[in-house]
């Protein structure tokens, strides 16, 4: 297993969804449920297809989080259906919508413990992605708020917007340790932007976010964030 620098790291920043604490297997959820509506007009691979096209059109107008997943599956099925058969199932979308928004938050196994550890002896960050309203009420409602001294809450993550985030903090990057299940946009921008990382997976991948796993990683294989007790304290 490849160990970090541990010595210059001060600032330790971590995504939030499926990081900290639970959130694609929700989102897979409540696509079972849309599938069903649609099944009289697509096969699941069909309507898997319809809905993720669709949400790769939507991105720069709507964004990432849950509103724009509800939107993007009321779009799919308007397309799909017909008469009172779409109403219907834009009615039962808009419900398995607010239910995804409002459910309430699971942390990970060992998250809580793990920061109370860390916090004090690093500066300590929320870097995510994702609707604003959304974001904030999670982090709230997580109860971890007050482990953290930075929270960032951002349209998108690439190597530049780490390199700004980085500046913000007053940090070197090679201060800096990202901590996310995302290769795609917790792990390898951050790399990029000269910070450290690591990975800690997650057994539910939304297909945009999904990257292969390298042979020889640059950065830090963890299976779940007590982990990094091991190389930070």
């Amino acid at each position: 297993m490849m160990t970090l620098h541990t010595e210059p790291i001060r600032f330790v920043c971590f995504d939030a969804d499926d990081t900290l604490w639970k959130n694609e297997e929700f989102y897979r959820a409540a696509e079972q449920r849309f599938y069903a509506l649609l099944s009289s007009k697509l096969t699941e691979e069909q309507a898997a297809d319809a809905l993720f096209h669709t949400e790769m059109a939507n991105l720069r107008a709507f964004g990432y989080g849950a509103k724009s997943f509800t939107l993007s599956m009321i779009e799919t099925a308007l397309n799909a259906l017909e008469g009172e058969a779409a109403a219907q199932a834009a009615r039962e979308i808009l419900q398995t919508g607010k239910e995804l928004i409002l459910r309430p938050v699971e942390l990970l196994p060992g998250v809580k413990e793990t920061l109370e550890k860390l916090s004090g002896k690093y500066h300590l960050s929320v870097v995510t992605k994702g609707d604003l309203l959304d974001q904030e009420r999670k982090i709230k409602n997580s109860g971890l708020l007050p482990l953290f001294d930075n929270v960032e809450i951002l349209s998108d993550k690439n190597p530049a917007v780490y390199a700004d985030l980085f500046t913000r903090l007053g940090a070197r990057p090679d201060e800096v340790l990202m901590v996310g299940n995302s290769l795609k946009s917790d792990v390898f921008p951050a790399l990029e932007a000269s910070a450290q990382a690591a990975y800690v997976p997650c057994p539910f991948t939304w297909r945009h976010e999904a990257r292969e796993e390298p042979e020889n990683p640059p950065y830090l294989p963890i299976s779940g964030l007590p982990d990094l007790l091991d190389v930070l304290l």
